[in-house]
């Protein structure tokens, strides 16, 4: 799950001097196709849904994502297409499992098998989303069906089916295909279907869904800066609406953050998983639950932080669980922090037992996101110089959107799980 020699890595946090000092190092190679030079944005259906997903499902969610809501900080109206999450994910769920080649979903000629009665007509859905604005995406290979197993055995008809798969995206017009593991340990699968998408003329966003096993090519995760053939890769297994397991996840990103220079950058992002923001606590439809509320934002500030890609994985069509957190998702400045790129993505700078202290490096500015771990009220003081910043600072509040002046140390009195986010300047 991701390598010895980068996990110890991960055990300390980067100086924030080495922070700083790896911004004039720049960009490394990453793939230079013009896709992903930010953090990509959207909504996937996993994490609402799991394998019921169906045509309605994905269209109520390109309706919600592309609807326009007013902006509890500036009065603006905005959907959250307008806002960056202008890319609708289909998952896993659609494919005719055990209707195909050896009771796979793939035909003998290595056609995929779609559950027609989910998803009538692939092309269709697609237009439905450009149609109001958005990126559409698909799923590949498949965790509910485990075709990998059966075309692994088989090798002439791996290749055929690695074709028709890519030849799926591009026929139905999909903008970005999650490529997954499950069963494609070699990779072999997965590099067959890459090098078949880099020989077409248009590119499509490449997310390695790799579950974090294994390292380097075909299909692992990117042991350097010189090396990286998807636009997003996943760092850890499966997220779930679970705090600490949240957390857990974030750890992993730090092999990816704490190198020099920086592997997790523009067309190359370390990828903790999709966000589990409106999914702690609340039961469909219901309301605002106040821990849930304060989780899901210090969730959505860590992400922001450390340039993690930005998914969406509650129901956005559930109109009471979206209000609810609209003054997370639509807050802007927050946004902002996740989509700049001075040269470096953003890292951890603080460990300590009852909190973490994560800070991004914004080309004369610092975003800093200090968060309590524990389930007590904790009062919290973080010195300036551990973020490499002067003894005096202007502090942007970006929960609050207020300016204030710090001296010396950065305080906060967090509740459990809560968290402070500033961005200083000097």
């Amino acid at each position: 799950m991701g390598g010895a020699e980068h996990r110890a890595s991960a055990t300390a946090p980067m100086k924030p001097q080495r922070a700083v000092a790896l911004l004039l190092l720049g960009a490394a190679a990453a793939l230079e196709d013009g896709l992903a030079r930010t953090p990509p944005m959207g909504w996937r259906s996993w994490n609402c849904y799991g394998g019921d997903v169906d045509d309605a499902r994905i269209r109520a969610a390109v309706d919600a994502l592309a609807a326009k809501r007013t902006s509890p900080w500036t009065g603006a109206r905005r959907s959250l297409a307008d806002l960056g999450f202008a890319r609708a994910g289909v998952d896993d769920g659609w494919q005719s499992c055990g209707e195909g080649y050896e009771g796979s979903f793939h035909a003998a000629d290595g056609t995929p098998l779609v559950n027609a009665s989910r998803f009538p007509d692939l092309a269709a859905l697609v237009r439905y989303g450009h149609g109001k604005g958005l990126l559409m995406g698909w799923y590949d290979d498949n965790c509910i069906c485990l075709d990998s197993y059966k075309l692994r055995a088989n090798a002439s008809w791996a290749a055929l089916a690695y074709a028709a798969d890519v030849e799926q995206v591009y026929a139905a017009g999909f903008d970005g295909v999650k490529i997954d593991n499950c069963g494609d340990d070699d990779g072999s699968g997965f590099a067959a279907r890459v090098r078949d998408i880099k020989g077409r003329p248009t590119p499509v966003l490449v997310e390695n869904s790799n579950q974090g096993s294994g390292l380097g090519p075909p299909r692992g995760l990117p042991t350097d800066a010189d090396w990286c053939d998807f636009h997003l890769f996943r760092t850890g297994g499966d997220i779930r609406p679970d705090f600490d397991g949240v957390v857990a996840r974030l750890q992993r990103v730090l092999p990816f953050t704490n190198s020099t220079p920086p592997i997790s950058r523009p067309g190359c992002w370390a990828y903790p998983d999709m966000l589990e923001v409106g999914n702690f606590g609340w039961a469909l439809g219901g309301p605002r639950n106040d821990a849930a509320f304060v989780e899901s934002r210090t969730h959505f500030g860590l992400w922001c932080v450390v340039s993690s890609p930005l998914i969406l994985g509650f129901d956005v069509a559930d109109d009471d669980k979206l209000e609810a957190v609209w003054p997370i998702v639509s807050n802007e400045e927050a946004i902002a922090v996740n989509q700049a790129w001075a040269g470096f993505p953003g890292t951890l700078v603080v460990d300590d037992a009852a909190y973490q202290v994560w800070a991004k490096p914004l080309g004369g500015a610092t975003a800093a996101l200090v968060f309590n771990r524990g389930a007590a009220t904790l009062d919290v003081s973080v010195p300036l110089a551990a973020l490499g910043l002067p003894e005096t600072a202007t502090a942007r509040d970006v929960w609050t959107h207020t300016n204030a002046t710090v001296s010396v140390a950065w305080t906060a009195t967090l509740p459990p799980h809560d968290s402070a986010f500033a961005v200083f300047s000097s």
